[in-house]
């Protein structure tokens, strides 16, 4: 991570609160995990105008900054630019020629207690902006504005400031790759598969975000036997599998491979097709399907789908696949994504405003990653919500499948279904044609009396 934090020091804040943000700044840069190979720092100070206080450049160690950080002079200034201090953190402050790094995740802490006294332009969706607003007087829609997708920090007074914002920041920030409850909950064989949209009504950029996001979860999980393995399919008219499990699972190797997807820009979207294929095909051991790995599909969705998808999300469902669909935007059918999910996990929909909001859902919080891998709870549970133990075995409602409880508590599900059209027709003695008999689960020759 490159975190900048920028704070205000105009007259409307007084030296005194200016001392209680440099105790501030300590408490929070105290807490991270500061080095060359980790967190990188630049500190800056506006009013009127911005002073860099601490760039990237300088050597990166802990004992430099707060050395530093405890010497600011406070500045004063009678205006509050802070649309002024925002352009000057897009135009500069991450750029390798001060020092940022372009392969690691930009987040903006910006400590302001005052009303912009100029307009504001937000930085580009690649920054992370989130304001810390020490109210009564600070503006906090514009505060809010500057921060999404993300929240601003609200706080009621100068002595919260120590008392309360330094975890609310640790939390937010220094969760990527260093999130403690991830890789225990993710510590269990995983196969996840991204579903990308490739029809004609996705835009080049808004392709580019859903790589960016697929590359956002490998960085920030484990790839590994014991652990995640990752594919990709991009679905349109015609699906796809870009990247399968069989393909080297090693993060650098993935990367690479995700980086190098093209879109296909097939006609219309057929997600149920798409759904069908990822069960029957993608899922399987032929495509490196671990058989006991829980196995995960996690559906991009912006438009509504041209096919009906009831029996792909059954099929999802029986062959123990959770889907979690992701709406972008406002052309997507809400009813489509709860057909996917079915009604007892509603709770996978995710809903986002824009594409470039998916890689942050990832690089910003864990929310997301921990509802992935604590979803496929690692217990046998029929359909009727019942535990079961291992050396169980049950029929599911259509009586064609039955679902076997193993040690480890993973599933395997067993079709019984007989398609008598592959198997060769009886000859019968009376010499009349064989019948074809329905049943439940398929159908049998038999021979006319």
């Amino acid at each position: 991570l490159d975190i900048a934090f920028i704070v205000e020091g105009s007259d409307n804040v007084g030296e005194e609160n200016f001392n209680i943000v440099k105790k501030f700044l300590e408490k929070v840069i105290t807490g991270m995990n500061v080095g060359q190979e980790d967190i990188h720092v630049t500190v800056m100070q506006y009013s009127e105008t911005v002073t860099l206080e601490y760039s990237f450049r300088e050597i990166q160690s802990k004992e430099s900054i707060l050395e530093k950080v405890r010497s600011i002079p406070y500045q004063g200034g009678k205006a509050t630019n802070t649309g002024n201090a925002l352009d000057y953190i897009s135009k500069h402050t991450f750029t390798p020629v001060n020092g940022g790094r372009q392969d690691v995740p930009h987040l903006v802490y910006m400590v302001s207690s005052s009303p912009s006294t100029d307009v504001i332009t937000r930085p580009p969706r690649s920054i992370n902006v989130i304001p810390i607003g020490i109210t009564p007087n600070a503006n906090i829609q514009e505060l809010r504005k500057i921060s999404q997708p993300n929240n601003p920090i609200i706080l009621h007074s100068y002595n919260t400031l120590i008392e309360e914002a330094p975890e609310l920041v640790l939390q937010s920030c220094c969760s990527h790759k260093l999130w403690t409850e991830i890789p225990e909950l993710c510590n269990k064989p995983m196969d996840v598969l991204f579903l990308l949209d490739g029809s004609s009504n996705i835009g080049a950029s808004e392709f580019e975000e859903m790589k960016n996001f697929v590359r956002a979860f490998i960085e920030s999980v484990e790839i590994s036997n014991t652990s995640i393995h990752v594919s990709v399919l991009q679905y349109a008219r015609e699906n796809n599998l870009e990247i399968s499990w069989n393909m080297p699972q090693e993060t650098e190797k993935l990367l690479e491979m995700v980086h190098s997807i093209q879109q296909r820009e097939q006609g219309p979207t057929r997600l149920g097709k798409a759904i069908d294929f990822v069960v029957q095909n993608a899922m399987s051991e032929s495509h490196g399907g671990r058989p006991s790995a829980s196995k995960v599909a996690i559906v991009i969705v912006s438009g509504r789908s041209e096919d009906t998808m009831e029996a792909a999300a059954l099929s999802a469902r029986m062959n123990r696949v959770s889907l979690f669909p992701i709406g972008v935007g406002n052309r997507y059918d809400e009813e489509q994504l709860r057909t996917l999910t079915g009604p007892s996990a509603a709770n996978r929909i995710m809903k986002l405003q824009n594409f470039e909001d998916l890689s942050t859902m990832i690089t910003l919080n864990s929310e997301f990653i921990k509802k992935v891998c604590m979803d496929p709870v690692r217990e046998c549970i029929d359909e009727d919500g019942n535990k079961k133990k291992p050396g169980d075995k049950w029929t599911l409602p259509d009586q064609c499948h039955t679902v076997t409880c193993f040690p480890g508590d993973y599933t395997v599900l067993e079709s019984h279904q007989i398609n008598c059209e592959r198997m060769p027709k009886p000859v019968c003695h009376s010499n009349l044609p064989a019948v074809k008999i329905e049943e439940t689960c398929g159908c049998r020759w038999m021979c006319p009396c």
